[in-house]
């Protein structure tokens, strides 16, 4: 149980919130608190339009209700919840137009990124790359395909080298955890992603700045293709 502003204890809530909270060696409570909902969000455990409180997380989590609050007001101003009327704030919602939006600007700046990885990545990079890549199996869940696809691309922002680009793919990341359930679920999208992974690592590998460029775009852009398809299947 956590403690009110008095030291009295707070039972948790008869609702049963779906977090867990993730160990960020360094992070601070409150940021540990953001990430936490953040990655109930993208693995489906919260839903589009479900209520959020602060004692509500709070009490679930084991925190005080300090970093709660602080984590809540982190997670809205990225736009990860927003404030309804009459509930608070609620996990937002994508319309099918803001996820289109959002993969066209994912797929540039995801090009930009392979682009200088090409031109910058070390040989540890690269090799750190391959590893991952090496590690995937399409026989694997869905969920375990999304964290593995997740630091596939996080080491392709290091290779990058670029703080300002780090930023704005850190923007898309927040919103893409929106969108829940990864389509690593699709009946041969695993296949198709380890093929396009290898594409765009092979073009980094061997330097090719324009190559490595359309490889992560074709990747991206077949992704939101993906995600449109199964959004309109859900009308």
């Amino acid at each position: 149980m956590s403690t009110d502003a008095t030291g009295r204890k707070m039972r948790a809530p008869q609702r049963s919130m779906r977090i867990k909270l993730s160990d960020h060696s360094g992070a601070r409570r409150a940021e540990m608190v953001y990430l936490s909902i953040r990655e109930a969000i993208r693995e489906g455990s919260l839903k589009p339009n479900e209520r959020l409180t602060e004692r509500e997380v709070a009490a679930i989590l084991g925190v005080s209700r300090t970093p709660a609050r602080e984590a809540l007001k982190l997670l809205e101003a990225r736009g990860m919840v927003s404030s309804v009327s009459g509930r608070g704030l609620v996990i937002a919602d994508l319309t099918p137009e803001n996820v289109s939006e959002l993969y066209t600007v994912w797929e540039h700046l995801e090009g930009l990124a392979a682009r200088f990885a090409a031109q910058r990545a070390s040989e540890i990079d690269i090799h750190n790359l391959r590893e991952i890549h090496r590690m995937w199996d399409i026989r694997s869940g869905p969920q375990a395909l999304g964290r593995l696809n997740k630091q596939f691309h996080q080491a392709i922002y290091h290779a990058a080298n670029n703080r300002h680009l780090m930023s704005a793919l850190g923007g898309i990341d927040d919103s893409l955890a929106l969108l829940g359930a990864t389509t690593y679920a699709v009946r041969g999208r695993p296949a198709e992603v380890k093929n396009e992974h290898a594409a765009i690592v092979d073009a980094i590998a061997r330097r090719d700045q324009a190559g490595a460029e359309s490889a992560a775009q074709t990747h991206i852009r077949k992704a939101g293709r993906l995600r449109m398809s199964i959004m309109a299947r859900r009308k």
